[in-house]
């Protein structure tokens, strides 16, 4: 299985997944060895988070940014597929998980479904949002949401896709993935995206 499916098979287990649960998933180069406290928290579900790498299937050799920055900054060779991974939560467990890419891929779904098994589905459940969120601003940003299921048997995770075309000098753009325990209705509706 993928790193993704490995990852997604240990969120979707339980209800609440503590952060000890993700410690050993194949495929994961955790960067912090625990969750770490979050200053930037924008409310409790997301005042702890740890971060790490992961590789997505279906990519090639890309030049991405090196990691240097002002005079210093040049590219590097690189899978576009090698993605950033954020656990999100509180204290006790992890309530989202993100992945971000570097380059724009709009084919969110094709990219799903390309990291999990046979027997797992990717359904669209919303797109054609029509805001940012929390803007008034027109979606710039390509938002799509999907139903994963890993398993006849398995709970459902939700996913929301969205690209940023603009990296301005920081890079190419990027692709992020957001995985949800539960449907982001609230999401879906402040940007008033169209259900599927």
């Amino acid at each position: 299985m993928s790193p993704l499916q490995n990852l997604l098979g240990v969120f979707a287990a339980t209800n609440a997944s503590p952060w000890a649960a993700f410690d050993a998933v194949a495929g994961v180069q955790w960067r912090d060895a625990k969750p770490l406290d979050n200053p930037d928290a924008t409310g409790p579900d997301m005042s702890h988070y740890r971060s790490g790498n992961l590789l997505l299937a279906g990519f090639g050799m890309v030049d991405v940014p090196d990691g240097k920055t002002g005079g210093e900054a040049g590219t590097r060779q690189d899978n576009e597929g090698n993605a950033g991974a954020t656990l999100n939560g509180d204290a006790a467990a992890v309530q989202s998980i993100a992945l971000v890419k570097f380059y724009p891929s709009e084919n969110y779904q094709e990219i799903l479904q390309h990291q999990l098994s046979g027997d797992a589905a990717v359904k669209p459940i919303g797109g054609s949002c029509a805001l940012d969120f929390g803007t008034t601003a027109a979606n710039t940003q390509k938002n799509a949401f999907y139903q994963i299921t890993l398993g006849a048997n398995a709970a459902p995770v939700f996913a929301e896709a969205y690209i940023d075309d603009d990296g301005g000098n920081q890079g190419p753009g990027s692709t992020t993935f957001v995985f949800y325990r539960s449907k982001p209705a609230q999401r879906m509706e402040a940007m008033r995206c169209k259900e599927s």
